[in-house]
């Protein structure tokens, strides 16, 4: 019997998911508190508590998009390290990877991959945070964490080089459908 939709969801992005529910309980918090705090300061503090929410649950949407994802791979190629080695910057990214194992029966080659890197349960901040905290919000680290398997797909043309034309009309697409 195959689990219901938020099992699954929850089970590919527990972290995203609590951080929602915290932020949410935040919000309501400063709004129950409105009578003892100025009223723009509540007004500004549940909003940014919102904020933060919605984006932590599209982070889980994404994370349930790459579980389906690396399902679908696993299903097609078995176990294979570079799968994994594309999920391991984040702890969410892993917990994805990790569910999709366990529902392709890998469970217990991928536990022992991500044990090889270095990966334990208490990393939970992305690779790189100590060193430049500020990463965590440059463009660069936010297309990694949201769209981890999007990549340029070129039809290959007869040439060993693509000319200014083929480099041109180069779309990013999804191609591991």
């Amino acid at each position: 019997m195959a689990p219901l939709p938020a099992v699954r969801l929850f089970s590919a992005a527990p972290l995203p998911l609590l951080v929602t529910a915290v932020l949410c309980v935040a919000a309501l918090f400063f709004l129950v508190k409105a009578h003892v705090l100025p009223r723009l300061a509540v007004y500004l503090l549940a909003a940014g508590s919102l904020g933060g929410a919605i984006l932590a649950f599209a982070d889980a949407l994404s994370r349930q998009a790459e579980y389906r994802r690396v399902r679908r791979l696993l299903a097609r190629r078995g176990f294979d390290r570079r799968i994994f080695d594309a999920m391991a910057a984040s702890r969410c990214q892993r917990d994805a990877a990790m569910c999709a194992a366990g529902d392709a029966g890998l469970r217990r080659e991928a536990d022992a991959h991500y044990h090889a890197l270095g990966y334990r349960w208490h990393h939970l901040l992305p690779d790189g945070w100590q060193t430049a905290p500020r990463h965590l919000f440059t463009p660069k680290f936010l297309k990694k964490s949201f769209l981890a398997f999007r990549r340029t797909c070129t039809a290959r043309s007869p040439r060993a080089r693509p000319g200014r034309e083929e480099i041109r009309n180069v779309r990013i697409v999804d191609c591991d459908r």
